[in-house]
């Protein structure tokens, strides 16, 4: 009698167990998808980047660096100013 009792129980719990799993897996499949759209971004050029620091700022590249963190994504322009001191300026490298 106990085992007829416990079987329809567990069977239950079963049901209930799988459908918690299917919500989370639906629940994760949804944040991957929506994920990369959030953070893609065409990046531009060097190039690019320097042109536009030379716009901001007067003087003479000394170094760029492409700096990749999370969602955000930018180039480090480092420039002698006045050939005395070197600014760094941040630069968007999304579109």
């Amino acid at each position: 009698m106990k085992k007829l009792v416990l079987s329809p129980l567990l069977v239950l719990l079963f049901i209930v167990c799988g459908m918690f799993s299917a919500a989370a897996a639906q629940s994760d499949k949804d944040k991957k998808s929506k994920q990369p759209q959030k953070y893609e971004c065409k990046l531009i050029s060097r190039n690019a980047a320097i042109n536009q620091a030379k716009r901001k700022v007067e003087g003479k590249v000394v170094g760029v660096q492409f700096s990749d963190r999370g969602s955000r994504s930018v180039y480090r322009v480092r420039m002698l100013v006045d050939k005395k001191r070197v600014k760094t300026l941040s630069i968007n490298a999304c579109r």
